[in-house]
């Protein structure tokens, strides 16, 4: 058998090589006339309390799927934002008839899939088990109980998630453009915060729920294999007795495109890449007799691999690994927008290039085979959607939402042939304006001063993860003050001692210790226990053993002459001598009496805030290169934050920024030691709760045996 496969794939490898053999591939295929759309015709019929259905009949398999969606404008959550997302997920946490443990075997035990969100729900399912499903999505939609134990556990989850926006470069600079872009007094500009999470209550989504989830303003989209006069059957069933109602409107004046360009900056401690946008709000209607030249036009500039855009920074220029940009829409708003990840050293020259092609595709009539290009490919994709059923019945609800055409999808394929290189360069100079623009940038703030060419009044405005203004090393440090008196500041009052002699006794007095943390960490939805014991004894002499899921994870063991790893996914490694120092360095809890030994280099940069504190940071690069930024509080001189940034991936191909703060410092035998770390890397944040700490344990050489 394994031979036929081989010969097979051998006979199958000849004939396409000698079919491309005959392909000329140095010459594009001409472009053809758009084939005929088959865009299938949904039913509709409306309900007696308002809602309105579509049905897209398909019987080629035994399935059937529904979407409700809820039409309302955005409004305002103040001092709540995140309201309508809390909501829709708790819609599905229970009803007054079944808890969530229940909705969930009801749903896994037909092997079908349903879910909520802040305008509606979404389920598909096997035909056979279609009543059954619409039963219970009938019961989450009429009869939410919103279970306060149920919001206890997704506030959880969602302050979680917050904290590891800090540390992602994309959630940083999606909360801040909204800010710039749409403006605080706009639904579009609010952040969500800490304290938005912990005023939502369940009498805020129950009124959430009684204000806007009316049938009036709902549309129930069903797709699949259900005729006619069965979807009517099961509407009436089990959402005609949904009691129809007024549900407010809300109108707001439209963003404001800046007047010049406007350079703004977040500081992200150790970042190794800048993550750039340019941004402004656009005006244009959604049907709009030129929405077929802006879509070419957003293509060819950045919204298609081939694009201006990536041609340039990441094929000519080496900068990024990707770059796009497009004008985008909703029912609300419109915007044109562009971003790409590039290594410090080139933040301004990436900046350039992406200012330069935003003039480019104004002033110059793009090549003709680059728009034939662009245009088959956007055909192709559209054809290729209409295979999907779920895509024609967003076409048909998008129709009746927005008030399009009849013949506006199916019209869209001509349309985007009709384009000329006219049309293209005239849709540019309506919705391209380099002149008039922000410019944000998350990265090392060492690189922001190179920015300051691009702004049209010489400034720049920095801004934190919350898009809160900041001052940059507004406060000066003292004078004579270096990296060296801090670290011994540090250690002084981390001894309490009144000297660095003392302290310097104190710590040399630590041979050994034994320390045990536990952990919880959020994942998929579920809650892990996690447990760490680590071992020293010195002077090289080191055990870390961590825990989860009832089972070991992560083992290390270091001695004087031997030590490696054993990891649950990597499996069994032995360390190099290097390897092992490095450990047994981090290990000691006097390293920073040792640390030019050590060949760490220290960098007093200057004062910032952290965790609410001002703090004296320093610059740590180790005897590899590797660079670390340190926060050490000026009130108590304790380290309270770290943030190093390390490659992981393909030859170091993604860097991952980890932050870890110290808090909660406690007595320890005259030791002050954080009795609480956070650990956030990649977006994941982790908790470790120092539960015992045991100085001058009697530990023992044989314990700290590697077994290869």
């Amino acid at each position: 058998m394994r031979n036929f496969k081989i010969l097979t794939w051998a006979f199958l490898s000849l004939i396409v090589f000698n079919i491309n053999g005959q392909i000329d591939r140095s010459k594009a295929p001409k472009p053809d006339k758009a084939p005929p759309i088959n865009l299938g015709e949904p039913q509709r019929f409306e309900l007696e309390n308002g809602l309105k259905v579509f049905l897209v009949e398909d019987h080629k398999l035994p399935k059937i799927a529904m979407n409700l969606t809820i039409d309302k404008d955005p409004h305002m959550e103040n001092g709540h934002v995140g309201l309508a997302e809390m909501m829709g997920d708790m819609m599905s946490a229970g009803t007054k008839t079944r808890t969530k443990a229940e909705i969930d075997e009801a749903i896994d035990f037909v092997g079908a899939s349903l879910y909520t969100f802040s305008s509606g729900f979404y389920f598909n399912c096997l035909t056979k088990h279609v009543e059954s499903v619409t039963e219970i999505a009938s019961d989450i939609l009429l009869n939410p109980a919103f279970p306060k134990e149920e919001l206890e556990k997704k506030r959880k989850r969602s302050l979680s998630g917050l904290k590891s926006i800090k540390t992602s470069p994309d959630a940083i600079s999606s909360r801040v453009e909204k800010v710039l872009k749409y403006g605080e007094s706009h639904p579009y500009g609010q952040i969500q915060k800490k304290s938005d999470i912990e005023n939502i209550s369940i009498e805020l989504c129950e009124d959430y729920y009684n204000t806007y989830f009316k049938p009036d303003n709902g549309y129930l989209v069903i797709v699949g294999d259900v005729s006619i006069s069965d979807a009517k059957v099961l509407s009436n069933k089990y959402f005609g007795s949904w009691t129809s109602g007024e549900v407010p409107n809300y109108t707001y004046d439209l963003p404001i495109k800046p007047k010049g360009v406007n350079v703004s900056f977040v500081h992200k401690p150790g970042a190794v890449q800048s993550l750039i946008k340019i941004f402004y709000p656009v005006e244009y209607e959604i049907g709009a007799e030129n929405t077929a030249q802006i879509n070419v036009m957003s293509n060819i500039f950045g919204g298609a691999f081939s694009s201006y855009l990536n041609a340039n920074l990441r094929e000519d220029k080496g900068y990024t690994y990707g770059s796009r940009g497009r004008v985008r829409s909703d029912r609300f708003v419109r915007s044109f927008s562009c971003s790409a990840s590039v290594r410090n050293e080139v933040t301004d020259s990436s900046v350039q290039q992406m200012l330069n092609e935003m003039n480019r595709i104004k002033n110059e009539l793009v090549d003709s085979s680059d728009l034939e290009r662009i245009k088959n490919n956007m055909i192709g994709d559209f054809a290729l959607s209409l295979e999907n059923q779920q895509t024609i019945a967003r076409y048909a609800l998008n129709t009746e939402i927005y008030n399009l055409p009849t013949n506006y999808y199916r019209d869209m394929l001509d349309k985007v042939q009709a384009v000329t290189k006219e049309m293209v360069k005239e849709a540019a100079n309506s919705y391209i304006d380099p002149a008039n623009c922000h410019i944000l940038v998350v990265g090392n703030k060492e690189i922001a001063e190179n920015l300051i060419q691009f702004d049209s009044d010489g400034k720049i405005d920095y801004y934190d993860h919350n898009a809160e203004p900041v001052k940059m090393n507004a406060k000066p440090l003292p004078k004579g003050l270096t990296a060296d008196i801090v670290i011994n500041n540090s250690l002084m009052a981390q001894t309490s001692s009144n000297s660095m002699d003392k302290a310097r006794a104190k710590l040399k007095k630590i041979k050994s210790y034994k320390k045990f943390m536990t952990a919880e960490i959020e994942a998929q939805g579920q809650t892990f226990k996690m447990s760490r014991t680590e071992s020293f004894l010195s002077p090289s002499y080191y055990k870390a053993e961590t825990n989860a899921m009832g089972m070991t994870v992560q083992s290390q063991v270091v001695n004087a002459s031997s030590g490696g790893e054993q990891n649950m996914q990597t499996g069994k490694k032995t360390l190099n001598e290097e390897e092992r120092l490095e450990i047994i360095k981090n290990a000691r809890l006097d390293k920073d009496l040792l640390y030019k030994e050590n060949g760490d280099v220290l960098d007093l940069t200057g004062i910032e805030a952290a965790m609410g504190e001002d703090c004296y940071v320093i610059k740590r690069t180790n005897s590899k290169g590797d660079e670390s930024t340190e926060f050490y509080s000026i009130d108590s001189g304790l380290l309270i934050q770290l943030t190093k940034s390390e490659t992981m991936g393909p030859e170091g191909s993604s860097p991952v920024v980890t932050i870890i703060q110290f808090t909660d410092f406690k007595d320890y035998d005259g030791i002050k030691l954080p009795s609480k770390q956070s650990m956030n890397a990649g977006g994941q944040n982790i908790d470790f709760i120092l539960t015992s700490m045991k100085l001058n344990e009697k530990l023992k050489s044989k314990d700290f045996i590697w077994e290869e």
